[in-house]
């Protein structure tokens, strides 16, 4: 399996809480268009010939784009490669820029997945983070993708918001229930710097969430869906019917995919590359026929570095079996002695010769996967 990632990098507002890479200046959409269609035919060679089965457009905000230029570049990626007949072909999407002709257009166009940046269902939650959309909107814009016929939507929420209570939570969680959509992500806040919120926590305009709120939150959230028919299958990531983002699975499987557009990442097992995060930068690079990307060659260290970091995240969890067929004994004994620490205070539960993340483990999974990491000494 073969991915494709895209990435439009336009927004309408920036939003308080986002570090992905995007511009609100569209006066240079139609050259990006251009220029992201001449990335796309450059690199058309990179994957081994195989059927894509999965496309993905993120961003920024892909939802803002017109039908028209949607279909041009995916037209222009069909001209490119061997897509599927059963691709996942997902859109992220803003809910106000969902009106039902847009979603019955896309629908024509071969989109069979959206992932709905909802992220509350609160107004005073929007406008603290800026989002542009009202919970009226948001909730309108899953009805009007279910009328347009779509059977796999996605919906996005964010828990872990500064003065968020627990029964404020817990509406948010209702509500997306009732929707009868079939794939919840939901992210505790980061505060990343360079955001909004970041200056905000700095300055002491805002608090962070104390962690046991964050924790109820969380746990309430994992129960809540569960109990509702929702399969816990990575750590923010809940889906119905097996119907988990095959997109975002195969990242953490580590299969191959390609990513175009400013800021997108691409792998392939043996290298990364990512493109620069510069919409100017990256135009100028292209037009001039420059590098407009670095790369690096894995080692036999970031490999197992890799595979630590995607696999913990999955219900699949880690494979000790994998770990002593694929990596050094030294590697190995590493794991295990840091692994039995966590076993031990309850983060990680080993079944046999698989290692999964508890409910607390998941919480704290960033602390447990830095211990589990192989670092060689010089």
């Amino acid at each position: 399996m073969a991915g494709i990632y895209i990435h439009i990098p336009f927004c309408k507002t920036k939003c308080h809480y986002c570090d992905f890479y995007k511009s609100t200046d569209f006066g240079s959409k139609i050259d990006f268009i251009a220029a992201l269609k001449q990335e796309i035919s450059q690199r058309k060679n990179e994957i081994t010939p195989e059927q894509i089965e999965s496309i993905y457009w993120g961003g920024g905000t892909p939802s803002i784009l017109k039908i028209e230029e949607i279909s041009e570049i995916l037209n222009h990626l069909k001209n490119q490669f061997i897509i599927s007949d059963l691709v996942e072909n997902t859109l992220e999407a803003n809910p106000d820029d969902l009106s039902i002709d847009f979603l019955k257009n896309l629908k024509q166009l071969g989109f069979n997945r959206l992932s709905i940046g909802t992220q509350s269902f609160h107004d005073h939650d929007l406008r603290s983070m800026n989002r542009r959309h009202k919970s009226d909107d948001a909730i309108n814009s899953v009805k009007y993708a279910q009328e347009a016929g779509f059977e796999n939507i996605s919906i996005d929420l964010i828990y872990g918001l500064p003065n968020q209570s627990l029964e404020d939570w817990r509406k948010n969680i209702a509500i997306a229930l009732s929707l009868n959509v079939q794939h919840i992500s939901a992210y505790h806040l980061t505060y990343h710097e360079g955001t909004v919120f970041y200056e905000y926590l700095k300055s002491g305009k805002i608090k962070e969430l104390p962690d046991e709120l964050s924790l109820d939150q969380f746990k309430l959230l994992k129960k809540s869906l569960e109990d509702n028919g929702f399969e816990h299958y990575e750590i923010s990531n809940f889906a119905k019917d097996g119907l988990y983002s095959r997109h975002n699975k195969a990242y953490w499987e580590r299969k191959s995919y390609l990513g175009f557009g400013p800021s997108a990442h691409s792998f392939n097992q043996k290298t990364r590359r990512w493109n620069v995060s510069s919409l100017n930068k990256y135009l100028k690079a292209i037009a001039e026929e420059k590098p407009y990307w670095e790369n690096e060659v894995l080692s036999f260290q970031d490999q197992y570095n890799d595979y630590i970091i995607t696999s913990l995240r999955t219900k699949w969890g880690i494979s000790l079996d994998y770990l002593q067929a694929n990596f050094s004994a030294d590697m190995v004994v590493h794991f295990e002695n840091e692994a039995n620490v966590f076993i031990q205070s309850g983060h990680i539960i080993l079944n046999e010769s698989q290692f999964n993340l508890s409910t607390e483990g998941l919480f704290i999974s960033d602390k447990i996967m830095e211990n589990l990491l192989y670092i060689e000494e010089l």
